[in-house]
This record gives C-alpha cells, structure tokens and sequence, in this order.
C-alpha cells in the first residue's frame, strides 16, 4: 500500500516538475530577451551619446573658429575706431583753425570796408556819401553775420567798381543846389572824377565845384569863365559840335 502511494505521488510529480522547468525556460527566455533588449538600447544610448559628443566637438571647434575670427574683426575695428578717433580730432582741430581764421578775416574785411567808406567820403564829392553809406552797411551786416563774408566782399567791389567806373562816365542832369540856404533849379554836367559845373535855369548862376575843399565856386563876374562853362554845359548837352572846352579843375 505504502508503495503505490509513493507510485502515485512520483506520478503525480513528473507533471509538475515538466511544468516548472518550461515555466523556469520561458523565465529564462524572457530575461534574456531583455537583456538583449537593454543591450541594445545601451548600445543605441551609446552611439547616440558618442555622435552627440562629437558633434558638440565639431561646434565647439566651430565656435572657437569663429570666436577667434570675430576677436580678430574687433581688434581690427578697434583700431580703425581709433584711426577715425584721430581723423576726427584732426579734422575738428583743422575746422576750428579755419573758422578762426575766417573770423579773423571776416573782422579784416569789415575794417578795411569801414576805410573804404572813409576814403569815399574824402573823394570826388558825387554821390559819396550814399556810397559811404552803403559800404558801411555791407560792414555791419558782416560784424552782425547777417552776410558772408564772400557776400560782404563782392557787394563792397561793387561799390567799388562803381565808383572806379565814374572817372570813365560823364553826364548832364535837371536838380535843384542848395545855395546859401536855397534852392535853386538848373542843370548839372559832370565829368569824369575830375570836375562838375552846375548853371542856374536863368543863366544868372554859373558855379563850378572844387573837388578840394568839396565847395562851389562862383564864376561871378569873370565873363570868359562864365562864357566857357556855359559853352561847355552846351557841348555834354550835344546842342553844338563837339570841341575843345574849359572846366576848371582845382590845383
């Protein structure tokens, strides 16, 4: 009796232990299955970590490249930074030495044009003092910087030339002269810078000017001058032939 019980309990076992080894097999499999699978996950991480450690060396040398290329423009543009520094103080120091130059310039030209209005006002006595006039506004208007330079030298050459022009010019005109606190109707001739004569609408008044003391002259009862500068006014009037005639100038 005992023996088939152990009969039957070893039956009984065979199943069981075919059924634990396969069990222990499939464990097996399936462990190493992972393992495989962890080892190639490993080895992927590898590669990954081994292609991304190279390529961070690949930018690395990139940027340490292109560090050392910018480092090398920046020193470069430091030092046109510094050239340019030094144009510019150059420049400044030229600019500022032309403008107080042209300052200077400017306050010569005012005085010279101040002297020219003096010099006018001493001259032939036509028209002087509106020359000296405006030669003296052309110098305010420089000292004030209301005009150029340039502005203030080409108007005053023109009252210059004006006036230098004059000495090549001669003419007749209608006016009234201030006689004695009277005016008195007639007509002007003018020649040149060198002499001017003026004779009354009645013929009654011959004066001839001396340019000297800026005066007019009487011809009063000196018949041949009154005779000449009446023959004279008739000649710049074109009423008689061309022909030589008298004009006094003062010695």
């Amino acid at each position: 009796m005992r023996f088939l019980l152990l009969l039957l309990f070893f039956a009984a076992s065979i199943p069981f232990a075919q059924e634990s080894v396969s069990e222990i097999r499939r464990n097996i499999k399936t462990v190493n299955a992972e393992t495989e699978r962890e080892k190639n996950l490993t080895q992927a991480e590898a590669k990954r970590h081994s292609t991304f450690v190279e390529n961070a060396k690949q930018k690395t040398t990139l940027l340490e490249a292109q560090e050392k290329e910018l480092a090398g423009q920046i020193d470069s543009l430091k030092a046109e930074i510094e050239k340019l520094k030094g144009a510019r103080q150059k420049a400044l120091s030229s600019a500022r030495y032309y403008e107080n130059r042209k300052v200077k310039y400017g306050e010569d030209l005012a005085k010279t044009i101040d002297s020219l209005a003096l010099f006018i006002e001493k001259g032939f006595p036509y028209k002087n003092n509106e020359a000296a006039e405006t030669l003296r506004e052309i110098s305010s208007q420089l000292k004030k910087s209301v005009i150029s330079s340039e502005a203030a030298f080409g108007r005053a050459w023109e009252v210059m030339l004006e006036r230098v022009r004059l000495g090549y010019t001669a003419e007749t005109w209608n006016g009234n002269l201030e006689l004695d606190g009277k005016a008195i109707a007639g007509k002007f001739f003018r020649y040149g810078t060198i002499a001017s004569i003026f004779i009354s609408q009645n013929g009654e008044t011959v004066l001839w000017l001396n340019s000297k003391n800026n005066q007019w002259e009487n011809a009063g009862e000196n018949l041949s001058l009154r005779t000449a500068l009446k023959e004279t006014m008739r000649v710049a009037e074109g009423k008689t032939a061309p022909k030589l005639s008298l004009i006094p100038i003062p010695n």
